[in-house]
């Protein structure tokens, strides 16, 4: 991405936190988007689980329309395969031809904008956040939700969702001096009725949002949008709408620091 900077106007400089929230990832891109259109530059990306798969995208140069494109693509829903409660409900198809569309770069530090991809090593119980290695391997292990999604073992390590540890990783971002931005489109909601499901994404809730006050308290801007909340994490009918939802804060974030 281009340095827009001139002396009549000097462009933002922004490191962005992206946290997971699978499928509402679509709200990244489309804040993202509002701030290219702005002329603000991102000097740095770090996420988490769908943060680290948009910021994979975003890092290598993709445009946030294109990215949203592969995302609505059958080619790109295929990558999740069933499997049959072996370990997990699904795992991901890391040969997917598609995923070579969203990761330019066969390492992590190949990318244009530097990035962090926050995973959680599943038998030390530990955060990393890694910016070296197999872009493919490392940021589909961020998306590794157990028990829905199969655990990836990568440099012999068992490696699953960043959120678990990190929802929203600030830390690695701190040192770069840009200002961050951190979105969540994980906000915490008590449900209206307690069923099975939302037990589950109750308690995957508390425990994601363990440590993400004091991610919070790192970030220079903060996004949470409650509307997000009405959409499906585990459905890609939304998608389009998150991401128009995304552009909307966006250009009103944009409204509001740019002047």
């Amino acid at each position: 991405m281009e340095d827009n900077r001139t002396a009549a106007k000097p462009a933002l400089e922004v490191s962005l936190a992206l946290s997971g929230g699978a499928a509402r990832g679509a709200f990244h891109l489309g804040f993202i988007e509002a701030l290219q259109e702005n002329g603000v530059v991102i000097k740095a990306i770090s996420g988490s689980s769908a943060g680290a798969l948009v910021g994979g995208a975003i890092s290598c140069g993709i445009s946030p329309k294109d990215t949203l494109e592969v995302f609505k693509s059958k080619e790109f829903k295929k990558i999740f395969k069933f499997t049959w409660f072996s370990k997990s409900l699904f795992k991901i198809d890391l040969s997917a031809k598609v995923l070579d569309k969203l990761f330019l770069f066969d390492d992590l530090s190949q990318t244009k904008i530097p990035l962090f991809v926050c995973v959680t090593d599943f038998d030390n119980q530990k955060v990393l956040h890694v910016n070296e290695g197999s872009a493919k391997e490392l940021i589909c292990a961020s998306c590794a939700l157990v028990p829905f999604f199969s655990p990836i073992s990568y440099d012999n390590r068992v490696l699953v969702d960043g959120g678990v540890l990190d929802l929203m990783p600030v830390f690695p971002l701190k040192k770069f001096g840009y200002k961050v931005i951190g979105i969540n489109i994980m906000p915490s909601l008590k449900p209206k009725k307690y069923t099975f499901k939302t037990i589950t994404l109750r308690i995957l809730d508390i425990l994601m949002s363990a440590n993400l006050e004091d991610s919070v308290k790192k970030c220079d801007y903060y996004i949470a949008p409650k509307e997000i909340s009405k959409y499906k994490m585990f459905s890609f009918k939304g998608l389009q709408k998150g991401f128009d939802l995304g552009y909307v804060y966006g250009q009103k974030w944009c409204k509001e620091n740019l002047a």
